[in-house]
């Protein structure tokens, strides 16, 4: 009798910890989230291309030369810097925006700068990398151009439910340069909900954007593992199964951010 007691008064000792997060839980942050996704950043362009993407080997360009269907087409960027549009074995596009490609086609096929376009089909030279709570995995994306935190994260559809969103870091390496990498703080509170654009970087090819962890999402590694799918369902934290994505299995992504 004496143990059946003690059983009885110990479930609520257990529960009641678990009701109070829970109900934190149910607070969530829907606002926050609706507005990471609604307020877009407005396109750079009308091409659908940054007129400051740089490009290198081995991107593809779509060009339209007007007249000129045989100098028309979608053209891989070749080892050499060149792309095989226009007369004379082609012209030399790495290096170069998009809008000097442009200028340089126009120039070399003899038409009016108005009658060539250039856009990037594929951006295949450079790339940004995510780790933590971005939606989906860690992995590698496309480097589009200059583009924001906000913008590239609303690209690649957000952070998890799980995030910590004035938590975010950017780091910038410098490999290339030589220089010493730099670390810049990203708040995403303070930039949507308080107007507050300050820590909104311009990323740079090869940035590594590190998504923080909130405290619910951490308490749950507290919790006994038969407990935690029903707390993690329970307060969104569950992350959707997803299939693997080419290049995220070659990244290192510290411990801590797991």
């Amino acid at each position: 009798m004496g143990a059946a007691r003690g059983q009885a008064l110990a479930w609520p000792c257990v529960l009641a910890p678990l009701a109070a997060l829970l109900a934190g839980c149910s607070l969530g942050r829907p606002q926050f989230d609706r507005d990471l996704m609604a307020r877009k950043a407005p396109a750079a362009s009308g091409t659908g291309t940054s007129p400051g993407y740089v490009v290198h080997f081995p991107d593809v360009l779509d060009v339209r030369i007007e007249g000129h269907a045989e100098w028309s087409g979608r053209f891989s960027v070749l080892i050499d810097g060149r792309v095989e549009a226009g007369p004379a074995g082609g012209v030399r596009v790495e290096g170069r925006t998009v809008p000097e490609i442009a200028q340089a086609l126009a120039e070399q096929v003899g038409v009016v700068p108005e009658g060539v376009r250039v856009t990037v089909a594929g951006y295949n030279s450079q790339h940004l990398f995510l780790y933590g709570e971005v939606a989906g995995e860690a992995r590698a994306v496309p480097y589009e151009g200059p583009e924001t935190v906000l913008g590239m994260l609303q690209r690649v559809r957000g952070i998890t439910s799980g995030a910590a969103p004035e938590d975010i870091q950017v780091v910038r390496p410098h490999v290339a340069d030589g220089k010493h990498p730099e670390v810049f703080e990203v708040d995403l509170v303070a930039i949507l909900q308080k107007n507050k654009p300050q820590t909104n970087v311009h990323l740079q090819p090869f940035d590594q954007v590190y998504i923080g962890q909130s405290h619910r999402c951490s308490v749950a590694k507290c919790f006994p593992p038969w407990l935690r799918p029903f707390y993690k369902d329970l307060c969104g934290l569950s992350r959707p199964k997803q299939a693997d994505t080419p290049g995220a299995s070659a990244l290192n992504v510290p411990k801590s951010l797991k």
